[in-house]
């Protein structure tokens, strides 16, 4: 249920975004958008749920940028018919949404859905199967003794 509530969270600023830009700017029908909005949403949340537990809030900030924008391009040019370039709205868009990301949708999960650092579920499917390989070449330390 926690990750329904994010996700759904994470398709309204989504939708409200690609309306904006894909729907007012280059006229597209409200199922595009819908559309464009689901296809978006699932993969940016997967990619959130990889990068969240291990990264900074400034590093994810800059991978948001880049795949929104690069994402939001995608679809916009596959999606509309127009004369004017892609890019022209979806920098802003990919922009927009990171940044509405970054603020709300980052502090939700990291307070939310992800406990200690890490969702109980990432850690079982995708950690544990490396923490032993990782864990082997790495020295231990323990309490420095004089």
């Amino acid at each position: 249920m926690k990750h329904v509530k994010a996700i759904l969270l994470k398709g309204i600023f989504a939708f409200a975004v690609l309306y904006l830009f894909a729907g007012l700017f280059y006229q597209l029908p409200l199922s595009k958008v819908v559309q464009l909005t689901a296809i978006l949403t699932v993969i940016g949340y997967l990619i959130d749920m990889a990068l969240l537990p291990g990264k900074t809030n400034k590093m994810t900030g800059w991978l948001d940028i880049i795949f929104y924008s690069f994402v939001c391009w995608m679809l916009i040019s596959l999606a509309a018919d127009s004369m004017v370039h892609p890019l022209v709205g979806a920098i802003p868009a990919g922009l927009s949404l990171a940044s509405m990301d970054g603020m709300f949708l980052h502090a939700y999960v990291r307070k939310y859905v992800i406990r200690n650092g890490r969702d109980q579920y990432y850690n079982v499917i995708f950690l544990d199967q490396f923490r032993t390989g990782i864990a082997g070449e790495l020295p231990i330390r323990g309490p420095q003794k004089d």
